[in-house]
């Protein structure tokens, strides 16, 4: 299962992972039929079921290897993480395996295989790169990281602990030891390869101060770049020349296409800096309005050429730069005086603006709730050009956030950055993570975990975890429903529903991301894949409530094939697993939390027949990777070794220091031999996605996969065909959601009703002419391109511009005698008109036709100047009413304070709680 880590303190947020292709000698292929015999040898022997198989009867499993076993790889430590990377153009790619050290610690020996489907290629390359470095080897010596550059996947860098650092321009065949930046320790940096120049990289670094104590003024951090690979640095705190004294936060700003209105530089820098003095506050000063975002166009050579005061943290979501503000700084992100909201608190709530498009201008985003924010996740949209907000409200009368429920309210983006609105309440989240996934490939579809509603009404819950229901949507967060359960069970602990008139309220719920992370040990959560559209893994159980406890008895296995509409039970324990061969492989085992297990498990049907591998010993299960296409069919198995009992007499840990980490490959084409068949065009069918008939954002989704009783696997060269797409008429109920400040109201009707309390001045573009609002209190979803919209918003255009009418549903105010103004000219057009109209009875109904046309022609020059003034007018008040709503909004201002947790998941007991920079992103396990 692909799985995000924690490296380092401060670090992003990365998926370890790059491209893993197999050798068509390996996988062959079935040009001409070549492979028809092949394939009814496969189906006669029921391997992955059968061509004639009406259910789950007709599965007939094997065992494999069907001689000989499998060779364990054992290494000294736990693995803590698995990393490809392509060693030359088109060539086999290597695998690299991060470790801990002896103590358990991030930065152990650095192990590789240059031909990941042998266990026999794995070595410890430790001692290579021990000798690479001059002098004496620190004890310190071991390997936290392996970073691959954007722009050339052959340049990588090994981010060692100590002081030196390993590189590579060729794809690991040759490594070069390198000093760190400023001679600091490698544990503590952050290092950022640029997008499109391989030899650039960026390192934060802590200053040496630090060491003896975080709280010293003198202890902050540089920001160091090296133009040539590592082989020099450059301190920018230093090239600022006193403008700036500690840097907070930083990016590459060609992860921003434009800036400020122009093709974004190589050299441009995004940064949140304490400019002069301010940064002698120590390495935690928490949020703070001393520090600012700015960006440099030169390396800090000259001034900068952006500065948002008070800007903290920020991070690129969507071509859109989020930036957390605290909540009580005076000014706003244009420098100007602005009115700090009167329930923000220092220290703690934020705000968040977000620019866009070019990282250059801000507004405030704004989510309809007149609560102040601790925090939020951002999740992306399917097109990547949005993204949720969960905001984690700061509840009044509490003191912080830790003494906060445990949940987010979802809100969904708009057309634009800004206008967001109400789409889920009461997500669930644990510290910085949030249960509320994308399933990939499926526009419009999500999956979140949220709060039981009747639990929460009651007012008197204790244990949120304990009262969680799994829902989903499929328009884009529009409207949530509960999972159904399956039509039938496979394995009967899997019906967990209680009888009676509960079982009306029972339904399937599944973990996500928090149960990953959980203080209790993690448990695999819902797992899908892009190279997969509508496939989907799962463990969970059916019942009233998400059952988290370690000893839930009813956990079982759940995989759907269409997007989770549907659902069913595909093993009676908690799998790991991982998609591989484009979806047509799954490989599983039993997770270490429920004990160790000495079975890795492979399906073609998404679990209809599993068929087993045994391994030669039993371990603890903590994971299952393959390529990060999900195109091969190598897995690797990673665990530990299990202690030795009477229970577990397969086990080989007999006591020690810790048991040894574990490395099953799993190669299929190598495991099957002649079982083994690539798929040949005939094997893959249409499908109409998720279901027949039903319409994704305003479209028909016709994708191609493989049929399900096919039993052969896709090739990695493969290319999938295109996904054909045919418009549907636009819906209300199907491609709408309510507006800013409004909410579905109950019945299902797709009706919308005002959220109670809010004031709609509350942000600057409502009301103010640059959004437009309609008077059905609806808008389409982002992303939907369905035909036709004003056949349900027939007064705009539905993504906040004019459409068949100017729009409404936005408090107007007005009056007041410095607008007098406004109303004498009216006043004056409105006289105006009515003597028009009189004139234009007298000229029809009175002067005889001769007459009308002498005058006609005598008027005419006077007339039409007199009907450009009278445009003009009207003109200049609609100008000055749209100005005098914009005004006024701004002068009633008081938007909640926002912010963002920019905190990644962490694998680690010794992260800084502190150093809140993470990405916004959470894309399923």
């Amino acid at each position: 299962m692909a799985r995000a880590r924690r490296l380092e303190p401060g670090a992003r947020l990365v998926l370890a992972l790059s491209l893993l292709l197999l050798p068509s000698s390996v996988i062959g292929t079935c040009e001409g039929g070549a492979c028809a015999g092949d394939h009814a040898a496969a189906t006669a022997a029921g391997l992955l079921g059968s061509s004639a198989q009406s259910g789950l009867g007709a599965c007939q499993p094997k065992k494999y290897p069907t001689s000989g076993s499998l060779m364990p790889i054992t290494l000294d430590t736990q693995i803590l993480d698995l990393v490809w990377v392509n060693s030359t153009e088109g060539g086999q790619p290597h695998v690299y395996a991060v470790t801990q050290d002896s103590g358990g610690f991030l930065g152990g020996p650095l192990w590789r295989s240059e031909e990941p489907g042998r266990a026999e290629a794995w070595r410890d390359i430790t001692p290579m790169l021990t000798d690479l470095v001059p002098g004496k080897v620190s004890p310190y010596f071991g390997i936290t990281n392996v970073l691959v550059s954007p722009a050339l996947g052959q340049h990588i860098l090994l981010q060692g602990r100590a002081h030196f650092h390993f590189t590579s321009r060729d794809g690991g065949k040759t490594f070069k030891a390198i000093g760190t930046p400023g001679n600091t320790t490698g544990f503590d940096q952050e290092i950022l390869f640029h997008p499109k120049q391989p030899e650039w990289i960026l390192a934060k670094t802590r200053r040496p101060s630090c060491s003896w104590y975080m709280r010293s003024s003198a202890c902050g951090y540089d920001l160091y770049l090296t133009q040539d690979f590592g082989t020099s640095w450059r301190n920018l705190t230093e090239a600022a020349s006193g403008r700036v004294s500690s840097f907070r936060d930083f990016d590459w700003g060609v992860s921003m296409p434009m800036y400020a209105g122009k093709p974004t530089p190589d050299e441009a820098i995004f940064a949140t800096v304490f400019a002069g003095d301010a940064g002698a506050k120590g390495l935690y000063p928490g949020w703070d309005k001393d520090l600012h975002y700015v960006v440099s166009l030169d390396f800090f050579v000259s001034p900068v050429a952006r500065m948002v005061p008070c800007g903290n943290l920020f991070e690129v979501v969507a071509s859109k730069v989020f930036l957390a503000v605290p909540s009580d700084c005076p000014l706003g992100a244009d420098g100007k005086a602005r009115s700090v909201p009167s329930r923000s608190v220092a220290g703690r709530t934020v705000t968040l603006y977000v620019s866009d498009w070019d990282g250059d201008d801000f507004t405030e985003v704004c989510l309809p709730s007149n609560l102040e924010d601790d925090g939020y996740n951002m999740v992306e949209t399917h097109d990547s050009a949005a993204a949720f907000v969960l905001a984690d409200h700061a509840e009044p009368g509490s003191r912080g956030p830790t003494s906060d429920s445990p949940t987010s309210d979802a809100y969904a983006p708009a057309y634009n950055a800004s206008m967001h609105t109400l789409s889920l309440r009461n997500v669930f989240r644990r510290d910085f993570l949030a249960d509320f996934m994308r399933v990939e490939g499926l526009p419009g579809m999500f999956i979140a975990n949220r709060v039981d509603p009747l639990t929460v009404a009651t007012g008197a819950v204790v244990d949120y975890g304990a009262y969680l229901q799994t829902v989903a949507t499929r328009n884009g967060g529009a409207d949530w429903s509960r999972l159904p359960l399956p039509t039938s069970f496979r394995y009967a602990q899997c019906d967990a529903c209680p009888a009676g008139a509960l079982r009306d309220r029972c339904s399937l719920h599944l973990h996500g991301p928090t149960s990953w992370a959980s203080p209790a040990g993690p448990r695999p959560n819902l797992y899908s894949s892009a190279a997969a559209p509508g496939l989907l893994l799962a463990t969970g159980n059916t019942g009233l409530h998400l059952d988290t406890k370690p000893s839930a008895a009813a956990a079982c296995t759940w995989a759907s094939r269409d997007g989770g509409l549907t659902w069913q039970d595909v093993a009676d324990r908690p799998y790991i697993y991982e998609i591989g061969a484009g979806g047509d492989a799954v490989v599983a085992a039993g997770h270490a939390s429920d004990g160790p297990t000495a079975k890795v498990r492979f399906t073609a049907d998404a679990g209809a027949c599993w068929h087993e591998v045994d391994l030669p010993e039993a371990i603890l299960v903590t994971n299952i990777r393959v390529d990060p296409a999900s195109a091969g069919t190598v897995f690797m198995v990673q665990g530990s070794a299990c202690t030795r009992t009477t229970r577990h007499p397969d086990c080989t840990f007999q006591g020690g220091v810790s048991p040894p980490g574990k490395l099953f490959v799993i190669d299929l084409a190598r495991l099957l031999g002649a079982d083994f068949r690539a798929c040949a065009d005939a094997d893959y069918e249409d499908w109409a996605a998720p279901a027949p008939g039903t319409c994704l954002l305003g479209r028909r989704l016709t994708l191609t996969r493989r049929r399900a009783d096919a039993a052969c696997f896709t090739p990695p060269g493969r290319a999938a065909p295109a996904p054909r797409e045919e418009r549907c008429a636009c819906t209300a109920a199907d491609d709408t959601e309510c507006e800013y400040g409004f909410r579905r109201s109950w019945g299902g009707n797709a009706s919308c009703e005002a959220l109670p309390g809010l004031e709609a001045a509350s942000c600057e573009r409502w009301g103010n002419g640059v959004y437009e609002a309609s008077h059905t209190h609806l808008r389409l979803v982002h992303g939907d391109v369905c035909d036709d919209p004003r056949a349900v918003i027939p007064d705009t255009d539905g993504k906040g511009g004019a459409g068949g009418g100017r729009g409404g549903g936005c408090a107007r105010r007005g009056g007041g005698g410095r607008w007098g103004w406004l109303h004498t000219l009216f006043f004056v057009l409105l006289i105006t008109g009515i003597v028009a109209v009189v004139g234009g009875v007298v000229w029809t109904q009175c002067l005889p036709p001769a007459a009308r046309n002498e005058w006609a022609e005598r008027a005419s020059p006077a007339l039409g100047v007199a009907a450009s003034v009278l445009w003009a007018g009207v003109d200049a008040v609609i100008g000055a009413w749209d100005w005098a709503r914009f005004k006024w909004a701004e002068l009633t201002h008081r938007g909640a304070a926002r912010e963002a947790y920019f905190e990644p998941l962490s694998d680690r007991l010794d992260v800084d709680p502190e150093d809140h920079r993470s990405p916004p992103l959470f894309n399923g396990p």
